[in-house]
């Protein structure tokens, strides 16, 4: 497994932009992030599962469409 593999693949928990990167890709808080990491460990498909949030998509939003909810 190359390392941009693992990088894609793990949430390293000890680094802030990580942190700050998953959580957004993620749509929860940095503290519910750590929450599920202790939880189910670090692999992200795991996370995702635990948190029951899909893989990000462009296609999730129509094209133009405002990223604000509410809108």
């Amino acid at each position: 497994m190359s390392q941009s593999d693992r990088t894609l693949s793990t949430i390293n928990d000890r680094d802030p932009f990580a942190m700050r990167y998953w959580s957004k890709q993620l749509r929860i808080s940095e503290r519910d992030l750590r929450e599920a990491i202790a939880v189910v460990g670090t692999n992200t498909q795991a996370v995702r599962q635990y948190t029951n949030r899909p893989q990000a998509s462009h296609a999730d939003r129509p094209r133009g469409a405002s990223r604000r909810r509410g809108d």
